[in-house]
């Protein structure tokens, strides 16, 4: 491999950070966006270390241990294997998150980049590009790491301090982790990048599948969600979950850590001062250290290899551009209603990019299962904890603040048209059929959505089937008043892509202003409703009618008041619109 030309290499680099300190003067910077990230971010780091440092107290004092060949190991040794196993099953979930972002920071920065259509002209060869493009992803990912693994430890530590000894190579251990995962979920995931680009080019056309799969996997991850809220219940209702650990999921997940490489090695690090024998686990510190840099030294060799191949094709490609939608055998149709043809339009703008399908239809088809786990686990827990039965303001809240999550993509209903917008406006159309096309297709979806949410609430008798219906009326009134504050808002703040393709990367902070909105309303509505209905069977008096009345009332209120905020000088707007933000 040739000599790397690191003054290519810094001058990338330079640009890049130019690029990224330039977005934030241009006023581009997302203050909401941000200060929502980080608020939720503390919020769940604080919610882990209570959850997960009460977690470890419980896990370790499990009994019954058994070792890698099934025998059981002396009652001495419990706490040391214990804690092995949770921190190898913790960082190995870790790990796969990390090694995902950073495949697709790989394939985001590199294939994805509009960056990558000037580099193709340019004597730039391909691996001082990587190499740029490496550096930056992993200082992001240097940043989830130190936050991640100094989180877990810490909290861990404080946790089992009491059952085992932990020496000083625990914490050096600690920092040279901080640096050395992200070579290792970078290293692994710049060798699965291209496999994974060349997967997600064999769905680009392939909608009906993509959509499928990716609802599938939405499900999947809303599923294990709920199975962690379970446990979370059982810890806050002071159930043991000690019990729950039996014979055989130990030996199962025994069996699972001796596989988990090379996370493996890293808690081997970590916990060097237990020894092997002794855990019938563990390695040495210098088998750990060599596996460790062998993991990295063959994955960044063989991505590299693959790099040499496929990498200026890859850029090649995105100078030229791909081959777009063809439908084979297609005929012209029977002419549309203009308005009907605008909502086909715009469903077929939606299904057919990746994000805005994921982001919308998939999240759409598993909001009522989001509301089933939350209430699975909810209901009996407010039962538990207060001794009252409050599903239908329960489903009431979990409704609402769902269905605005759905609806958030609603904020790019004008600014994903992009230059065809422009189109649109010169046709011999009206300005309220655009725009109430848009509105149709968005509370359709939400429509059926919201009527699915409140039949499984039905079926699973978590509320009555008049109480189904009374939840079904309120989120799709709710979800009215979300889709028009929020396309409003877009249009008064449009804001269009200069990609080929139009798609919306950045929004200017409309998305999270929209997503602030919709989770006050949500609140707001269905949390007072809450706290008013157990304020009122605290007194012991019996006023469940008032959910239904006020919650009716609400609705009606909030959709007079965001239809009139909608149409509020819309077509004077509309007419004089000259452009969207470039």
């Amino acid at each position: 491999m040739k000599k790397l030309n690191t003054e290519l290499i810094a001058a990338l680099l330079k640009k890049q950070r130019i690029e990224s300190v330039y977005k934030y003067r241009r006023g581009r910077f997302d203050l909401m966006g941000f200060l929502l990230g980080l608020l939720l971010t503390a919020a769940i780091i604080a919610l882990f270390v209570v959850f997960f440092g009460k977690f470890v107290g419980i896990y370790v004092q499990v009994k019954g241990v058994f070792g890698a060949e099934g025998t059981e190991l002396k009652p001495e040794y419990h706490h040391d294997i214990r804690t092995y196993e949770l921190l190898t099953l913790i960082y190995a979930v870790v790990f796969v998150f990390m090694t995902v972002g950073a495949i697709s920071q790989i394939n985001r920065q590199i294939f994805d980049s509009d960056g990558a259509k000037l580099y193709s002209a340019m004597p730039v060869d391909a691996v001082s590009l990587y190499v740029a493009k490496i550096v930056t992803i992993y200082l992001s990912q240097l940043v989830i790491s130190a936050a991640v693994v100094l989180t877990v430890n810490f909290t861990a530590a404080f946790n089992v301090m009491q059952y085992v000894a932990l020496g000083w190579q625990y914490w050096l251990v600690t920092g040279i982790t901080c640096f050395v995962l992200p070579l290792l979920t970078i290293a692994v995931g710049s060798l699965l990048a291209l496999p994974v680009n060349a997967f997600k080019r064999f769905f680009a056309n392939r909608f009906l599948l993509n959509f499928l799969l990716v609802t599938a996997l939405t499900g999947v991850a809303f599923w294990v969600y709920s199975i962690v809220l379970d446990a979370v219940r059982q810890m806050l209702l002071g159930e043991d979950l000690k019990y729950f650990f039996d014979e055989p999921k130990m030996k199962a997940i025994v069996g699972v850590v001796q596989c988990m490489y090379p996370v493996k090695w890293l808690v081997d690090l970590l916990l060097v001062r237990i020894s092997p024998s002794a855990l019938h686990v563990g390695h040495s510190a210098v088998v750990a250290g060599l596996g460790v840099a062998a993991v990295m030294v063959v994955c960044v060799a063989l991505s590299l290899v693959m790099l040499r191949f496929m990498l200026q094709s890859a850029l090649q490609s995105r100078n030229t551009g791909s081959a777009g939608y063809i439908k084979k055998g297609g005929t012209l149709g029977r002419g549309k209603f203009s308005f009907f043809a605008l909502v086909k339009k715009d469903f077929l703008l939606i299904f057919r990019t990746p994000s805005y399908m994921f982001s919308y239809l998939s999240v759409a088809v598993v909001m009522p299962l989001m509301v089933y786990f939350c209430m699975a686990v909810g209901a009996s827990l407010i039962e538990s904890l207060i001794g009252l039965k409050l599903n239908l303001e329960l489903a009431l809240l979990l409704t609402l603040l769902f269905g605005a999550l759905t609806n958030i993509f609603c904020a790019t209903n004008i600014s994903r048209d992009g230059e065809m917008f422009y189109s649109v406006k010169a046709y011999p159309l009206g300005y309220k059929t655009v725009f109430f096309s848009k509105v149709f297709l968005c509370m359709l979806v939400t429509a059926l959505s919201q009527l699915a949410n409140a039949i499984v609430l039905a079926c699973t008798h978590m509320v009555s089937w008049y109480a189904g219906l009374f939840v079904f009326v309120v989120g799709l009134a709710f979800g009215f008043v979300n889709i028009c504050v929020a396309t409003r808002y877009d249009f008064d703040h449009a804001h269009f892509s200069t990609d080929e393709d139009g798609e919306i990367k950045e929004s200017g902070g409309v998305v999270s202003t929209i997503i602030v909105f919709g989770i006050v309303t949500a609140f707001v509505v269905g949390g007072a409703l809450f706290i008013a209905r157990v304020l009122t069977e605290l007194k012991e008096q019996q006023m469940s009618w008032l959910t239904y009345v006020v919650g009716g009332l609400c609705s009606a209120l909030g959709v007079a008041l965001a239809y009139l905020y909608f149409v509020g000088r819309l077509g004077r707007k509309y007419y004089q619109f000259e452009g969207g933000e470039i």
